[in-house]
């Protein structure tokens, strides 16, 4: 992982601020797609975690990692005022993303993506970081098995010669594009609680 600078790191807390603070904003325009969505903070809140957390305890980081704190209370308050409404809201989030995935997969599969076949897989990090966060929250047994078998398929598609971007961001420890990213994430951390973020 490159060492991010000192304004890569402001500018990943401010995205993490502003993600916050439109989440609550805008909790009526909330949409699984739209512009507003509650899963935006924890889409911008778990790779940052990821960034600061090798510079816990250094002094030059002290203000961002005071920052983080500080957002991540502020997400916390948003979950308690949110209630299980919210979470299940990110449930039903969760859902249509994994049924979006399916759908690319099988339009790769189809030859209907485009001459070039490009793909945004970033919503297979939104599945992988929704599964970590509401695993406390809801039996994930069934969608995890869902997402590992379209982990699966895309392999599948992969080597049969389609052009599908190879999903980005392994986690540090993650064993490689052959593990579903929900697996990726989850044995190589622990969970946030336990290690101060939270």
């Amino acid at each position: 992982m490159d060492t991010p600078t000192t304004d890569a790191i402001r500018h990943r807390l401010h995205q993490y601020d502003t993600a916050v603070q439109e989440t609550r904003d805008h909790a009526a325009e909330r949409s699984s797609f739209g512009r507003y969505r509650a899963g935006a903070p924890y889409f911008e809140q778990y790779p940052l975690h990821e960034v600061l957390a090798p510079f816990r305890g250094n002094a030059a980081l002290m203000g961002s990692l005071a920052e983080y704190d500080r957002i991540t209370r502020d997400l916390e308050s948003l979950e308690h005022q949110g209630g299980r409404t919210f979470r299940e809201e990110l449930f039903l989030d969760l859902s249509a993303y994994v049924e979006a995935y399916r759908t690319l997969l099988c339009y790769h599969e189809l030859g209907m993506c485009g001459v070039k076949g490009s793909a945004d897989l970033s919503i297979r990090d939104e599945i992988a970081i929704l599964l970590l966060e509401l695993r406390r929250d809801f039996p994930l047994a069934d969608i995890e098995r869902e997402v590992a078998l379209l982990d699966d398929a895309l392999r599948t598609i992969r080597e049969a010669g389609y052009s599908v971007p190879p999903v980005e961001n392994h986690p540090d420890g993650a064993a490689g594009a052959s593990d579903p990213l929900w697996q990726q994430y989850f044995p190589a951390r622990r969970p946030k609680e336990q290690i101060g973020f939270r």
